[in-house]
């Protein structure tokens, strides 16, 4: 019976050519992965940076109406005429509209309306007419709001989005009186011009469309649709009180540089395949198993590893043979150090927060997942701490975020200093996980802090750590010679005794954390709360 054989030329070409291949399909794979992941986290990071300096922004605007209310209120005249109506209360509103305020654009003034008791419009003027009585009433949803509310309610001011048509209006409603209200007034502004600042604040493009995507406002240096495609595009919809749309924000930033990157390494990455692979089917044909085979056997293990698991990649390859082989080897480590430091990089980028460079809420969910599977394989236990900064709004509203961000900066080094943990962990696997004496401590959001103490397993050794922390904080922070005193709220939950799932796990180490930081405890486990049925 006729066997088909092949020689030792051809099994050693063909083997090293289909390795260079599967070497060329893994690394063009693994880059597409985690480009796509990369991005997607660049995406989700800009969308929750434009839905936070979207509503610092309009708190910004809603003080300055509130101030040019009450400035109105403070002058003499306006209050005989709002006390007189009529005519003359038109003509004071209208005045406005040449006073500092409008006229150095801290505000983009639309409207100025008066209210009576029952939020019937009195008197309201525009930039160009003024006219006393009934009229049009602005952000009817807020005005039928205003009306349910209780009269201690009222006392409060009240703001919203609304529409005018279609384009979008910021309405601020104020009680006219103090203590005792005499009518209220409502302060009716574009918002769009407040809303433009996001260009400066985050050093990108800003669109602003309204709800049919007509254009309010776009940045001069935003692209055209046919050269977007080096374009990362967050966007976020604000609401009008019923939660329909009224504007729309969008920020641009421009990845062109991470793509030509990843698009570099790519050809990189094949080219130097392809010639080791060519280079080395030569070499082979000239050399026995001893200086040919066995070193490419250690090459093709290498590869296997790396698929099975990128972190040996990074680990060098000592393939031994001739001088030929060896040069493949070197070329190979360097391939592979170059991808092992461009994963790194999106790791990095991926699942590290910013501004304290600690773990994100994605870094640590998946380190939190992987501590519980632990825990199902080597019945080890662990606790999940969850921590509130205490006062932090009052430092932003009195000391402005850019010290709130600074000392989000400083509450971190100081929580990795008494927690032992490691500067930032872009990579925790299992096997981590089990030589891991210092603890994960992760920034969750905003002033929101989380921890995995590996291999707590009761109450009493929590609650010393705890004790630690809370500690830690009395210190006051000095913070560009501010001496800024804070405190921290701890929510303490064991696994598995307060959870089997790590959603319930982090469910009820938040209830107890709230409930620390509203009983003003420092720290609670979810024991502390079954007298008030919280779990």
């Amino acid at each position: 019976m006729f066997k088909i054989r092949f020689s030792m030329r051809f099994t050693l070409g063909a083997t090293i050519v289909l390795m260079g291949a599967l070497a060329m399909v893994l690394a063009l794979a693994t880059g597409e992965i985690y480009r796509k992941e990369a991005v997607e986290n660049q995406r989700a990071a800009l969308v929750e940076l434009l839905q936070i300096t979207t509503s610092e922004l309009l708190r910004d605007l809603e003080e300055r109406a509130r101030d040019l209310g009450q400035s109105l209120q403070s002058e003499t005249p306006f209050r005989q005429a709002f006390n007189a109506g009529g005519t003359q209360l038109a003509r004071e509103l209208q005045k406005q509209f040449h006073q500092y305020f409008a006229t150095a654009e801290v505000l983009k003034l639309e409207k100025l309306v008066a209210f009576d008791l029952d939020y019937r419009v009195r008197a309201m003027a525009t930039a160009s007419t003024a006219k006393p009585g009934n009229g049009d009433v602005p952000c009817a949803e807020l005005i039928d709001t205003a009306r349910q509310r209780t009269p201690l309610e009222r006392m409060r001011i009240q703001s919203a989005l609304c529409l005018e048509g279609s384009l979008p209006r910021h309405v601020v409603l104020l009680p006219v009186g103090g203590l005792r209200p005499i009518g209220y007034l409502g302060v009716v502004t574009d918002p769009a011009p407040q809303l433009a600042r996001l260009e400066s604040r985050l050093g990108a493009p800003v669109r602003l469309r309204d709800v049919r995507d007509e254009k309010l406002y776009t940045s001069t240096d935003w692209p055209a649709p046919d050269a977007m495609h080096n374009a990362l595009v967050a966007e976020h919809t604000l609401t009008k009180p019923d939660g329909a749309p009224a504007l729309k924000v969008a920020i641009l930033r421009d990845i062109r540089s991470l793509r030509n990157q990843l698009q570099q390494t790519r050809y990189l990455v094949m080219g130097l395949t392809l010639v080791a692979t060519l280079f080395t089917v030569v070499v082979a044909l000239m050399i026995l198993e001893k200086t040919a085979l066995r070193p490419l056997n250690t090459l093709t293990e290498h590869l296997r590893r790396v698929t099975r698991d990128k972190d040996h990649l990074a680990e060098p390859v000592e393939a031994g043979g001739l001088t030929e082989i060896r040069e493949l080897g070197e070329d190979f480590n360097q391939m592979a150090r170059e991808l092992d430091r461009l994963y790194d990089s999106l790791e990095h980028m991926a699942f590290t927060d910013p501004l304290t460079n600690l773990p994100n809420r994605a870094r640590f969910r998946d380190t939190l997942e992987e501590a519980a599977a632990q825990h199902a394989r080597l019945r080890r236990p662990f606790a999940l701490f969850l921590m509130d900064l205490d006062r932090f709004k009052e430092v932003n509203d009195t000391l402005g975020h850019q010290i709130g961000d600074l000392l989000l900066q400083e509450v971190s080094l100081r929580l990795r200093s008494v927690l032992r943990g490691s500067d930032t962990i872009t990579r925790l696997d299992n096997e981590t996980i089990q030589e891991l004496d210092n603890k994960l401590v992760a920034r969750l959001g905003g002033d929101e802090f989380a921890a995995i103490l590996p291999r707590v397993n009761s109450a009493d050794n929590a609650t010393s750590v705890a004790h630690k922390l809370l500690i830690s904080m009395q210190e006051p922070f000095v913070i560009r010679d501010h001496h800024i005193s804070i405190g921290i709220s701890i929510g303490i939950a064991l696994y598995p005794q307060h959870g089997e799932d790590i959603d319930t796990l982090m469910q009820r180490a938040d209830a107890a954390m709230y409930f620390a930081k509203n009983n003003q405890t420092g720290l609670a486990f979810p024991e502390s709360m079954r007298q008030t049925s919280l779990i």
